[in-house]
């Protein structure tokens, strides 16, 4: 029995001894612990996805938002389809926009981009309106004005024989 009062009354002079230690140390100089389940918050969003994924397409889209915002119209042009044409670093994009007035033609644009790590849509980028023989409005590096005309080999099944 005395054997276990001792321990006691050792075990609670420690405790006292590591709490008047804590409460005389000055606000500040200890770590503070994170509250529990206070760890820190991971992106719930698709942000890393969207950095290396929609970089090109989103710049393409937006080239040809910009070039419709130049054509006059009754209406509102609205953006309604758009079709890759070519996912390669060469990048080319079928854009369309309608008007809410329904006498305004489907505006269709075609954009090239040139898609590499560090581009600049800016400088890459050609918008071209298509059904026309129309140069591209911006000025790109190397894009062919027709790019969008490109189509595409069917791929043939192989039969068994």
């Amino acid at each position: 029995m005395k054997r276990l009062a001792l321990a006691t009354a050792f075990a609670f002079a420690l405790g006292g001894a590591t709490f008047a230690q804590s409460a005389a140390a000055p606000a500040g100089t200890t770590p503070e612990q994170p509250a529990p389940g206070s760890d820190p918050a991971v992106p719930a969003g698709l942000g890393d996805l969207e950095k290396t994924t929609f970089a090109c397409p989103k710049a393409a889209l937006n080239a040809a938002a910009r070039e419709v915002a130049t054509y006059p119209s009754q209406g509102t042009y609205q953006f309604s389809y758009f079709n890759i044409v070519s996912a390669s670093h060469h990048a080319a994009y079928e854009v369309h926009f309608t008007s809410n007035y329904a006498a305004e033609p489907v505006l269709k644009f075609c954009v090239a981009i040139y898609c590499q790590q560090g581009f600049d849509p800016a400088s890459t980028t050609s918008v071209a309106l298509m059904g026309t023989n129309a140069a591209p409005h911006a000025a790109g590096t190397g894009h062919a004005a027709n790019a969008c005309g490109q189509t595409r080999a069917r791929a043939r099944r192989r039969t068994a024989g």
